[in-house]
């Protein structure tokens, strides 16, 4: 403390211990005391600007000895004197020795990266928390330094390893989390697939439709990322399970769709709606033969536009795919448009016809699709999964992101759950005892569409008067769009399963009721000092249990053997958008003037310098002769000058 009010920095130097190995004397000096060693200032082959000059051969030093008689601490030397300027005080805040993160501050840290705030606006909040940089104790390189620290050590036993364990800690809480993986033949990470309790439910309640599509830049190992979905009782997306893939063939899409049906009881969807990708065919052919596979109309419509370069061809394709006819009325349609747009030799328009039977509304009509004909549910989720997933995400951090983005999504539907069971909806037809009882059966969404339907239906009644009818036939409720789809007890939902989730919930209960005190005790300059007497002194007496309990933990051994099981996965090559490579790989250089890779301009083979030239000859970069007397530089002003010319 002494020395940032008088403004330098210290080091730790000499230090001697006994035979024992107790110390018994310890020397602090000036952080500017000595000399950077010469071999370092002499490095020929640099590849960078070296660090500048700090050491200065300041002599201030501060020893302290162990007085073994009487066990205590004597000074044994003292020099105050700096041969250097003191830093102000304004500027102490960039010693070394005086920047630390607390505890306290690490927690908070910790907790503000857990839900996904970057680190710059960590520092920020901290910043305005603290009344300035000055007073908050550290710098933002600190907080960047101590985040990568604790990255390293939860993924100290490797990555692929930590992922893992997360899960199983989840499994371990949720008896009916489920998850699986496999290996490669290097023993790294292949498939990765898992889905909780939850998702499971969901799937066992409306997993008569199931979709899914594939998504990549989300994890540092560029490993495309597959989420299966549905639509529940209140018409939102509702996520079943998910899968980090090592490759997207057909082998790789049979494997999830297997363990899925594993997880998921055996129990096989009516109906499934993906893009169209060759693997994801192949493997719901083999794995789901009898379940009735549709093929996304925006794709279509898309590669519609794309491969036929016919006006308005889209826009009919797209009247010939929802047309309302049977069978034999489509393909007379269909040929008809063939012949006479001339299509009869286009290879799309002959190979899409004979997928008919996964499009055309005609071929489709009887199936439930649960009001999906795109795979627009798997496209929304992926772009709502790209606000929390990003491409340098280790697979540890990628698992705990993904988890936060399910809860906000289960947040929404337990919204929409209360709504529906605690509003009733303004009655709007003149069948109103019908509308009143569909509006008690069904969720709100779902009686929405229902009352559309009954404003075209009444058209065709005597007002008051339906068949003498109060309720709809239970024969005619499809209990997956009711209230009653989903009946379960609810639990809080956990997101956190390693060993320090009670101690994190704890820490944000403190943190809560001392914004309350902060808020209520900053009001007068007497409510303020009162209270920080009041903390000062409840935080030395906690500071006190926590060293005491700390000294009472045992450490226990977790059995680990020092090499992983699982080792981290390779970076994939992906058939989607591969975006900017995870790792830092260098790009050769590339030289502005004969733009050949592997030199820069300086130097380039053909900026030539005159036979002629003598010493101080500026070149075509304005760098002079080596043999010049001065120092070699570059004038850019003579260089534009020699351009120009």
């Amino acid at each position: 403390m002494l020395a940032r009010v008088a403004g330098f920095s210290i080091r730790k130097d000499d230090l001697k211990r006994d035979k024992n190995g107790d110390i018994i004397s310890r020397k602090w000096v000036c952080s500017r005391e000595g000399q950077r060693a010469t071999k370092f200032i002499e490095n020929d082959k640099r590849q960078r600007e070296p660090r500048s000059l700090t050491r200065v051969g300041c002599e201030a030093a501060f020893r302290v000895g162990l007085n073994r008689k009487d066990g205590k601490w004597i000074v044994k030397e003292f020099i105050g004197d700096h041969n250097h300027n003191l830093v102000d005080a304004i500027n102490t805040q960039f010693l070394r020795s005086h920047r630390t993160i607390s505890n306290p501050d690490k927690a908070q840290v910790d907790g503000l990266r857990k839900v996904g705030v970057k680190t710059t606006q960590i520092m920020d909040y901290m910043v305005k928390q603290s009344g300035g940089h000055e007073h908050v104790g550290f710098t933002q390189k600190d907080i960047y330094n101590h985040v990568d620290a604790m990255r390293r050590s939860e993924i100290k036993d490797g990555d692929a390893e930590a992922a893992l364990a997360y899960l199983c800690g989840k499994a371990e809480m949720d008896s009916s989390f489920f998850y699986k993986f496999n290996i490669d033949e290097e023993s790294r990470l292949a498939n990765l697939f898992w889905a909780d309790s939850t998702a499971r439910m969901d799937y066992a309640c409306f997993g008569d439709v199931l979709a899914f599509d594939t998504t990549y830049r989300t994890n540092a190992y560029k490993k495309p990322l597959v989420v299966l979905v549905g639509v529940n009782h209140h018409h939102q997306t509702v996520v079943f399970g998910c899968a980090l893939l090592i490759d997207e063939s057909v082998g790789t899409y049979e494997w999830v769709l297997e363990t899925f049906l594993e997880a998921m009881m055996n129990k096989r969807p009516i109906s499934v709606v993906t893009d169209g990708d060759k693997a994801m065919r192949k493997a719901i052919k083999k794995v789901l033969p009898d379940t009735c596979h549709r093929l996304c109309s925006w794709h279509l419509q898309r590669n519609a536009f794309t491969n036929v370069h016919i006006k308005d061809f889209s826009s009919i394709f797209a009247r010939c795919m929802f047309m309302h006819g049977n069978e034999e009325e489509f393909e007379k349609v269909w040929h008809e448009m063939v012949a006479n747009l001339g299509l009869n030799e286009n290879r799309w328009v002959t190979e899409i016809y004979g997928k008919r039977k996964r499009w055309a509304e005609a071929y489709l009509r009887g199936n439930f699709f649960g009001g999906m004909r795109t795979t627009q549910r798997c496209e929304s989720m992926n772009a709502y999964l790209n606000r929390f997933l990003k491409i340098r995400l280790r697979l540890y951090e990628f698992v705990q992101q993904f988890d936060r983005a399910i809860l906000r999504i289960r947040q929404n539907e337990a919204k929409a759950e209360f709504e529906s069971n605690n509003s009733s909806p303004v009655l709007s037809t003149k069948l109103a005892i019908l509308e009143n009882h569909a509006a008690t059966v069904y969720t709100k969404e779902s009686f929405l569409k229902f009352r559309e339907e009954m404003k075209n239906a009444e058209l065709f009644f005597v007002v008051g008067v339906v068949e003498h009818l109060e309720e709809i036939p239970q024969s005619c409720i499809m209990k997956r769009w009711t209230k009653l789809a989903k009946v379960y007890t609810r639990s809080v939902p956990v997101n956190e399963t390693d060993n320090n989730m009670e101690r994190f919930v704890r820490y944000g209960s403190l943190s809560s009721m001392c914004n309350k005190l902060s808020y209520f005790a900053s009001d007068t300059s007497s409510s303020f000092i009162e209270a920080k007497n009041e903390i000062k002194n409840l935080t030395a007496r906690m500071e006190e249990l926590y060293n005491y309990n700390l000294k009472g933990k045992k450490i226990a051994s977790d059995g680990a053997t020092g090499t992983n099981q699982v080792r981290d996965p390779n970076i994939v090559k992906t058939k989607g958008n591969p975006g900017k490579v995870a790792m830092n790989v260098q790009k050769g250089r590339r030289c502005s003037r004969c733009k050949r890779v592997g030199h820069t301009i300086r130097k380039c083979p053909q900026a030539t310098i005159p036979q002629n030239a003598q010493p101080g000859y500026m070149g075509m970069l304005g760098e002079r002769l080596p043999n010049d007397p001065s120092d070699m530089y570059i004038d850019w002003g003579e260089l534009n000058n020699v351009r120009s010319e």
